[in-house]
């Protein structure tokens, strides 16, 4: 692409005529004849690398002013909302061809952004999906995502090739800092859904405080034609206050003011550890996972379904098949008990996923968990308190230690554990085996933290770990 049409996109009229072969943020990926766009970090400033980036051939820089003289390229003064601008016109705008629906909330984007992507397929839509656990076009992975919203660059790179595939709709997960960082910044979104918002996020180099991740989080909706909330919540009236007027406006939940209202959510007694959702006293959705929390995801995936005029029947079968990985996942076994892996790294996330766990009165409920190392320690506390209220027996172990050592995080976790019996197995794997060789029939093996991770992290070191894998390998050497 011609340098002038790329700035042109910025608003930079340039008389060069230079071929753009990539356009790159990151000094280290330079090549010969990219634009390097030098924004500011978390901890340091791109104008610094931009003697490095010259040496290694790029065509032009454009960062905040001044820009170096002699430099061909442009200064802005806002570097990042410009790379979002310059990244649609490098990859020709391939959001113009796709339906956005953007999910976004504290918990749960994950798990309902998987709900409306089965239930987009199952209405005879070809969708993509971009969040936490990847880049998917329908049930095939694309790639990772190292953000849940990634940057720019990849994410219009990411929208290309799923219009390359012949998606039609995408749902992406659109997180408090990809508003900050402007990841989005010239998107527009047909649907916005709001899930929830808790204080979380905050501190570091994330958000000064609750006012500043609640406000991050509702400029999401200034880019939406159409508005789903969350009628329950009392933040949803700040997002709603940021829709572009005129457009419509719905909400749902379990209150008398909702849209879309839920009135009972009940274990299904055809399926283990799922879930019976009823909506207005009409309809009555089958979901595989369990409790309240994931009931409250698939209402929400309803509801917004409901505005974009999904049939009913397409909802009731994208829900009914949907499989979150790591999140209440059920891991096939043959045995009398059953064993789930879930992502649960916090007290509120024990809570709901433990609570859901005993609505279906398992005869026991065995818990393997640990707690990330250079976490605060409220965490270690509030998890073991939970498991000690819902669970019967504990085996503690390692996490992400990180640079904290696992007899360390295990004793704290112990201390707030009370009568809750329990043992320290540091060696998670051996700790998976012991708690699979206590289980009897009628119990339920709850694998917490890791959920959809396939490593553990220890002195910044990144060993491969997979819960599944270790869980096969205990039945095939039991047999």
């Amino acid at each position: 692409m011609k340098l002038s049409q790329l700035l042109s996109a910025i608003g930079v009229s340039c008389p060069l005529e230079a071929e753009v072969t990539a356009l790159i943020c990151d000094s280290r990926e330079v090549v010969p004849g990219a634009l390097f766009v030098a924004m500011e970090g978390a901890n340091n400033d791109g104008r610094a690398h931009i003697p490095e980036a010259l040496e290694r051939g790029v065509a032009a820089v454009v960062c905040r002013p001044p820009l170096p003289e002699s430099v061909p390229g442009a200064s802005v003064d806002d570097p990042r909302a410009a790379l979002a601008l310059l990244a649609a016109e490098f990859y020709c705008h391939p959001e113009k061809a796709l339906t956005l629906i953007a999910v976004t909330g504290t918990k749960g984007k994950t798990t309902t952004a998987h709900m409306l992507r089965d239930i987009l397929a199952a209405a005879g839509y070809k969708t993509g999906m971009i969040g936490t656990l990847g880049a998917y076009i329908g049930l095939e992975k694309l790639s990772d995502t190292r953000n849940t919203t990634p940057e720019p660059i990849a994410l219009r790179r990411t929208l290309q090739q799923m219009t390359d595939a012949g998606c039609t709709h995408v749902v992406m997960e659109v997180s408090s800092q990809a508003m900050k960082l402007k990841r989005v910044h010239g998107l527009t979104f047909a649907a916005g859904l709001f899930l929830n918002l808790s204080p979380d996020h905050i501190g570091g180099a994330e958000h000064a405080d609750f006012e500043e991740y609640r406000a991050c989080k509702a400029a999401m909706f200034r880019q939406c034609k159409i508005a789903v909330g969350n009628a329950d919540d009392p933040n949803w009236p700040a997002m709603a206050a940021q829709v572009p007027k005129g457009a419509p406006v719905s909400t749902f939940g379990f209150g008398e003011h909702a849209d879309v209202r839920a009135r009972a959510v009940t274990p299904d007694p055809d399926r283990p550890l799922s879930s019976l959702l009823t909506v207005e006293n009409v309809n009555t959705y089958s979901i595989p996972l369990p409790g309240t929390f994931n009931a409250a995801d698939a209402l929400a995936a309803a509801a917004l379904s409901r505005t974009l005029g999904i049939p009913d029947s397409s909802i009731r079968a994208g829900l009914s098949r949907v499989c979150v990985p790591g999140r209440a996942q059920v891991v096939p076994a043959p045995a009398p008990f059953t064993v789930i892996i879930d992502y649960a790294h916090n007290g509120a996330s024990f809570d709901a996923i433990l609570s859901a766990l005993a609505e279906h009165h398992p005869k026991r409920i065995l818990t393997v968990f640990g707690a990330g190392g250079d976490r605060p320690k409220l965490r270690r506390t509030e998890m073991a308190r939970s498991a000690a209220r819902w669970a019967d027996y504990a085996v503690l172990t390692a996490d992400n230690p990180r640079s904290e050592r696992v007899e360390g995080i295990c004793a704290d976790i112990a201390a707030a554990l009370g009568d809750l019996p329990h043992e320290i197995i540091p060696d998670r794997r051996e700790a998976i085996f012991r708690a699979l060789s206590l289980a009897g029939t009628g119990d339920v093996v709850a694998l917490l933290g890791k959920g959809h991770e396939e490593y553990i992290e220890e002195n910044s070191v990144r060993h491969p770990f997979s819960e599944r894998a270790v869980v096969e390998e205990f039945f095939r050497v039991r047999r």
